[in-house]
């Protein structure tokens, strides 16, 4: 009796693990895709009307379109570098965004997975620009402001070991407690990815022209969303969002022209434009998945102007986050 009593127990936890892992069905249930982020400018802020926007956010919302088939069925939850991987794995949130750089340990130890890169990046310094310190190596026995539990850390000490360099990180628990000190002195440099420091730059009170961003990049920051990696399912449907994007892009098709998109005998454009009644299947998904996407957020070239682009106040150039045909590094697969 007892032994059968233990084994009802083990498949009723085994019954409640399983839905847990279960993500498409739990926000198609829940109505919401769950993002967790922060608050990196240009990849989200919020917006005098309280909305939330930014890169990571259209791709949030682009997840949201795929699955549910409208971009504005998300919740945004604010959860920082050392507790989003938790957060993931316990099922508290869908998929998690943020200055998240993909690393070994991250995609194998911590049960977590990151399906895609859609950001490529790099972690570099910045100092006041009235200061002596106009190259790295002019900051070597300096203080360096940096955020605790990241790569940035790891990164930064690991550069300092194998330069033989006295420089001294001061650790913080949060980006804000890290950028708070730096605005109050309390160190000559900030580092972090590239994109951060831009983006704080550019937003934060007083002057843009008083910090100098310094030239050199002393790591690789593939960036991307984050996933649990209990779900296969949820990982190839948070994978392709991604690329859909890209293909768009490198197809030429615009959340304008996929609606002008002519039938024709092109499998790629047939999936786009969501004519492929078959298309969508594998990933238990409708066969317009694609074309919500395009239609209700856009091609990678859109979501990236709209957010980080010449047109905003970060002014960041494509650089590697180019299509490969205009030197970047993006070479989506096939949407076959």
């Amino acid at each position: 009796m007892k032994w059968r009593l233990l084994a009802i127990v083990s498949l009723f936890l085994l019954s409640i693990a399983a839905r847990a892992e279960d993500v498409l069905a739990r926000v198609r249930h829940d109505g919401v895709v769950r993002c967790a982020v922060d608050m990196t400018p240009g990849f989200t802020q919020i917006a005098a009307s309280g909305d939330a926007q930014g890169f990571d956010i259209d791709f949030c919302r682009a997840i949201a379109a795929a699955v549910l088939g409208d971009s504005r069925r998300i919740a945004i939850q604010r959860i920082n570098t050392a507790n989003k991987y938790q957060a993931l794995a316990d099922g508290t949130i869908d998929v998690a965004f943020g200055m998240a750089s993909w690393t070994l340990t991250r995609d194998t130890a911590l049960g977590t997975q990151f399906p895609e890169v859609f950001f490529h990046d790099g972690q570099g310094f910045m100092a006041w620009a009235d200061s002596n310190i106009k190259t790295l190596a002019d900051g070597r026995d300096g203080t360096v402001c940096a955020q605790t539990q990241t790569t940035s850390i790891d990164n930064l000490k690991s550069m300092l070991q194998q330069r033989g360099w006295t420089m001294r990180p001061l650790e913080y628990a949060t980006t804000e407690e890290k950028w708070n000190a730096f605005a109050a002195h309390k160190c000559q440099m900030v580092t972090g990815d590239r994109s951060e420091l831009t983006g704080r730059r550019a937003t934060m009170a007083g002057n843009v022209a008083q910090w100098r961003l310094l030239e050199e990049t002393i790591s690789r920051e593939p960036l991307g969303p984050v996933v649990s990696a209990a779900d296969a399912r949820w990982a190839s449907i948070v994978r392709w969002v991604v690329l859909v994007p890209l293909i768009a892009e490198a197809r030429d098709v615009t959340s304008a022209s996929i609606v002008k998109l002519p039938p024709g005998n092109d499998v790629e454009l047939n999936r786009l434009a969501g004519r492929d009644p078959g298309f969508g299947r594998s990933l238990s998904l409708d066969p317009l998945w694609a074309r919500h996407v395009i239609e209700q957020v856009g091609n990678y070239a859109e979501i990236y102007d709209r957010n980080l682009g010449p047109k905003t106040p970060f002014a960041l150039d494509r650089g590697l986050n180019a299509l490969w045909t205009q030197g970047g590094l993006f070479y989506p697969p096939s949407l076959r």
